[in-house]
């Protein structure tokens, strides 16, 4: 791709300031970019306008994937593109020969209607391709996207994960990818959980748990892979700061998702450690899960009745019971919730909101590990 003439066009559209602006990232020296935000900062609407300008000026197709096929339906993509026709940059970037874009076939085309609203003329080909990982077999024997440069998976964030998410990604990649070193991939995320399970996979939990909101890095993988990654903010405009001071200008810091200055994040329900009267009763119990090790502690108190306390661990012993999502052949091991009176007692205690947390992180994961033994099925 000639990445220098698509920024000179793109710089040409004008777009407002206050938004994110791709331009500046170093696309060509990585290959994936990991976007992270809350919504409204425009990540979606100008990495497709970005696309859009590839598609012009060196004919590429761009693959824009979801995690379920139920999410590029016509009714759930019909406003991905609302910005882009408000500001008329379709027009502007086919240089007036289209107006509009239509959703047909799992494919978006550049178009324009007559005055009942009727199509009245289409591209020929699509400018760009929807495609969901739960249809990533059929890909693989049918699928061929000789000029995808252009990979977007958008909301890559999920609560529910299926199985192995992230190899049905990577598949789809390589079905794109073929043999070809030039495609560059976005993965775009609404929300920020330093926990994902593609962090994870992606060899990022290094950074993720640690970088501040607003900031970036690249990072290499043991085996090379270049990986670019932003936790995105709004820029603070004079019409943002006006805003806040006139309407939110209090000291509480769950307002910071209104105003812009944090996102949302969700609170969990933490131990009293003065509590005298908790005793430990059983507490030889972990949680293997996405590269973090997790104890569990089954306590009594005259406060709590029977609770569990979780909190980070550095590695379990050799008498330790130990959930997973992993086969392992090995005794201590538990797959998802385990099979017997303990493994449902503890269990129990978490679907009545009985477990507490060390911090935030703790209580993230376990849900996490919680909604994902969901989708896996019982071997007992």
């Amino acid at each position: 791709m000639h990445i220098d003439k698509i920024i000179k066009e793109y710089k040409k559209l004008n777009c407002p300031p206050g938004v994110f602006n791709p331009c500046g990232l170093p696309l060509k020296r990585d290959k994936y970019f990991v976007l992270c935000s809350e919504r409204s900062v425009g990540k979606t609407t100008n990495v497709l306008l970005f696309g859009m300008l590839a598609h012009k000026i060196d004919n590429v197709q761009i693959q824009y994937i979801r995690m379920h096929s139920d999410m590029i339906t016509p009714k759930t993509s019909r406003q991905l593109f609302d910005t882009i026709l408000a500001f008329d940059y379709v027009s502007k970037i086919t240089d007036g020969r289209w107006h509009n874009v239509r959703y047909w076939s799992a494919g978006w085309y550049y178009c324009n209607y007559d005055d009942n609203g009727k199509v009245a003329e289409q591209d020929q080909k699509p400018f760009m391709i929807c495609l969901g990982l739960d249809k990533n077999e059929y890909y693989k024997s049918s699928y061929n996207a000789p000029t995808g440069d252009i990979i977007i998976f958008d909301e890559f964030i999920s609560r529910y994960y299926p199985p192995d998410s992230f190899i049905l990604f990577c598949d789809i990649v390589k079905t794109i990818v073929r043999e070809r070193q030039t495609p560059i991939i976005f993965m775009l995320g609404n929300t920020l959980d330093r926990y994902n399970q593609f962090f994870a996979e992606m060899e990022l939990l290094g950074v993720t748990t640690s970088m501040p909101l607003g900031e970036h890095t690249e990072v290499v993988t043991q085996k090379g892979t270049p990986i670019y990654i932003e936790f995105v903010t709004r820029e603070k405009t004079k019409e943002k700061i006006t805003l806040n001071k006139l309407f939110f200008g209090f000291k509480n810091k769950k307002l910071g998702s209104i105003t812009g200055e944090d996102w949302v994040i969700v609170p969990m329900q933490h131990i009293d450690d003065k509590d005298d009267t908790r005793r430990v009763i059983y507490k030889a119990l972990y949680v293997l899960y996405e590269g973090q090790t997790l104890q569990l502690e089954v306590c009594y108190s005259d406060k709590y009745q029977t609770h569990v306390i979780a909190h980070f661990a550095n590695h379990p012993y050799s008498d330790s019971r130990i959930y997973t999502l992993d086969m392992m052949d090995d005794k201590r091991f538990r797959y998802r919730w385990g099979y017997d009176k303990l493994d449902r007692l503890i269990w129990t205690l978490y679907e009545r909101k009985k477990f507490y947390y060390q911090n935030n992180s703790v209580g993230v994961l376990i849900d996490k590990y919680c909604s994902e033994v969901k989708t896996r099925k019982q071997l007992y």
